[in-house]
């Protein structure tokens, strides 16, 4: 087992908006900041700790930083998070020269950019995208490197944390189903700084949103779960809403484990659309009075919807004292002597009834309750008839920014007793714990536990999204291999192979054990005194369901190039071939060795062992070559 971490620290980039249905919307508010980044660290000694001291946010201890970052005329960084709001104002953009960008992550994924182009602030390609996501993540890990250096008394040191331990954490979006989406991601990790500064240093792409956000709910909850309770965890944040149906599968306190029932799926439900309806709502009232409008300052319903007190009334909302028949929202800038009945405006103060209140949340909760019933549905009618009669949904859990409104809470609840389901006829609906921080919080808790175990996962199985198989050759058999390509075995005349077959290692629908890597072994033959010691394996991916899954002509992920240089010869498996009188007799060799594929929620890992040993030797033992169009498959 590798060395335990000195620290870990877990980075959830937000979630970002992607409109109703997933798709981006095509005028988003061009001053709202969409994604936050939240960050957590811990040591073997101490408890999970927030980052709360980003540049900017002066004494609000704000535990999410902007996504948002400003460049000069000349392209070199002006400023980042917080430090953007006094920087480059709208109204002073022409003069400065500077250039706000705000939607980068979402273009990450490539599927996103030729529908955005009509983004103000989106960038134009994919290396504008990359390009902006690494400059802005390269500023969040100085400031991680400086503010736990500091905690941990090495900012004064020379070398800092460089020679310690350090592994980094970072979840992806449920919507990201693409090797594409996950490989540039790794990519800009690398590029900003993350894994690289010291030879203990690491960064991996660990848990999707949907199963980090189960994960906390799993070890921090105060319900008393039992084994084999179903539960679904509802990650509604800002921009998506990730939803992951769950069993439990050991109810030890110290290190539970549970299994995914379905696979995770994220959807563009989240909180950043109850600010554009805010805003919509504004500005048809002001698009009314023109006379007042243009006296206001430039996008003014924008700003209001980043105002403290819309911020307060949207996070509190639902509870019983915010529960008013009218709600009065200051508008900055504005005289408290101003009064206007068309607008309706009381002392400088836009006035909304409850019913304009509620509308906003309510097409959200609409989406969040028609997702929740398709999984409900989903237990039926692929459930297995003794669990879905016997074991139903217990529990609704709620985490992110809009998972924690009270309003979106209740109306959920109310929801599943005015429409029970089958499946969840007493189901009840219940807060995460710190719900916006929940994903930061299960990436900690599921790598210490596995540090603590031996790699023993809180998620201990899961669904695979698609289907993966190794290109073999196999004895051939005019039944099955018709019409194929074969060839005569070079150490056996009489043995014919059928080349550029598929094994399906593993079948989309499958349960997917995280602790154990699946393993494939290969056996080459070499004749006496030939040296190779390098072979490639081509890795493929399929979208088919499992009983349509092709032999042949199927999409190729990537390639693995497998180097065992540094085996000896009196390593290999001799074999011999006695001769008769006619022949001459000859040996040769086999090399016997395994792959092993690590097959992460979110990502895929590859291990090369001989001899019953991870192989190391003085190279890199795997190299990948990721296929264009395989990596560009969707998973879901």
């Amino acid at each position: 087992m590798n060395q335990a971490p000195d620290i870990i620290v877990s980075v959830d980039l937000g979630t970002t908006f992607t409109g109703n249905h997933g798709q981006i919307p095509s005028k988003p508010p061009p001053a709202v900041s969409l994604t936050a980044i939240g960050v957590g660290w811990k040591t073997p000694r101490t408890p999970i700790q927030v980052i709360n001291d980003w540049p900017g946010s002066g004494d609000r201890a704000e535990r999410k930083v902007p996504t948002t970052i400003v460049y000069n005329a000349d392209g070199t960084l002006s400023s980042w998070g917080f430090m953007c709001a006094d920087d480059d104002d709208d109204d002073q953009a022409p003069l400065s020269g500077k250039t706000r960008r705000e939607f980068f992550k979402i273009f990450i994924d490539s599927g996103n950019l030729a529908a955005a182009q009509s983004l103000p602030r989106a960038p134009k390609t994919i290396e504008e995208a990359e390009r902006f996501a690494t400059d802005y993540l390269r500023q969040v890990y100085s400031h991680i490197k400086e503010s736990i250096e500091m905690q941990i008394g090495r900012r004064q040191v020379a070398g800092g944390w460089e020679d310690m331990v350090v592994v980094f954490l970072f979840s992806v979006p449920t919507t990201w189903t693409r090797m594409e989406t996950i490989n540039t991601f790794k990519g800009i990790i690398r590029s900003a700084g993350f894994g690289v500064e010291g030879p203990g240093h690491s960064a991996q792409v660990d848990l999707t949103e949907a199963e980090a956000a189960a994960v906390a709910t799993l070890k921090t909850s105060a319900i008393n779960y039992k084994a084999d309770s179903l539960f679904l965890a509802v990650d509604a944040g800002g921009g998506t809403t990730d939803l992951s149906l769950m069993r439990v599968k050991s109810t030890d306190p110290r290190f539970p484990q549970m299994a995914q029932v379905s696979a995770v799926k994220g959807v563009g439900i989240g909180s950043t659309l109850i600010d554009r309806a805010f805003i919509r709502l504004v500005d048809q009232r002001l698009n009314a009075w023109p006379e007042v409008r243009d006296l206001l300052p430039a996008n003014f319903a924008v700003r209001m919807s980043k105002s403290h007190h819309f911020r307060t009334l949207k996070h509190k909302f639902g509870e019983r004292v915010y529960m008013l028949p009218l709600f009065k929202i200051p508008m900055d800038g504005v005289s408290h002597n101003f009064n206007h009945s068309g607008l309706r405006v009381e002392n400088g103060r836009l006035v909304f009834t409850m019913f304009e209140i509620q509308s906003l949340f309510d097409t959200q909760i609409e989406g969040v309750t028609k997702q929740t019933t398709e999984q409900l549905n989903w237990l039926s009618e692929h459930g297995k008839a003794d669990q879905v009669l016997g074991l139903m949904q217990e529990f609704v859990i709620l985490s992110g920014g809009l998972g924690s409104s009270a309003y979106v809470r209740q109306s959920i609840q109310q929801h599943l007793i005015n429409f029970p389901h089958p499946n969840a006829s007493q189901a009840v609906v219940v807060p995460c714990q710190d719900p916006q921080l929940v994903v930061v919080r299960g990436l900690l808790l599921d790598h210490q536990q596995k540090v603590e175990t031996g790699q023993l996962s809180v998620l201990a199985t899961r669904v695979a999204r698609a289907s993966y198989g190794v290109k073999v050759r196999q004895v051939y058999s005019p039944a099955e291999h018709f019409d194929e390509q074969v060839v005569r075995d070079p150490f056996d005349s009489k043995r014919l192979w059928a080349v550029n077959q598929i094994q399906w290692i593993i079948r989309k629908g499958d349960i997917v054990d995280t602790n154990c890597p699946l393993i494939k072994e290969f056996e080459f033959r070499l004749a006496d005194g030939e040296t190779t010691r390098s072979w490639d394996t081509d890795i493929l991916i399929s979208q088919n369901e499992a009983s349509f899954l092709p032999t042949t002509g199927v999409t190729r992920l990537c390639r693995l190039k497998s180097n065992l240089d540094g085996v000896e010869q009196h390593q290999l498996v001799l074999k011999q071939k006695r001769g008769t009188c006619m022949t001459k007799g000859y040996k040769f060799y086999i090399c016997v060795f395994e792959v092993r594929i690590i097959v992460a929620p979110a990502d895929l890992r590859f291990e090369l062992w001989f001899g019953g040993q991870r192989f190391s030797g003085s190279h890199d033992p795997i190299a990948i070559e990721w296929d264009e169009l395989g990596t560009r498959v969707e998973t879901i």
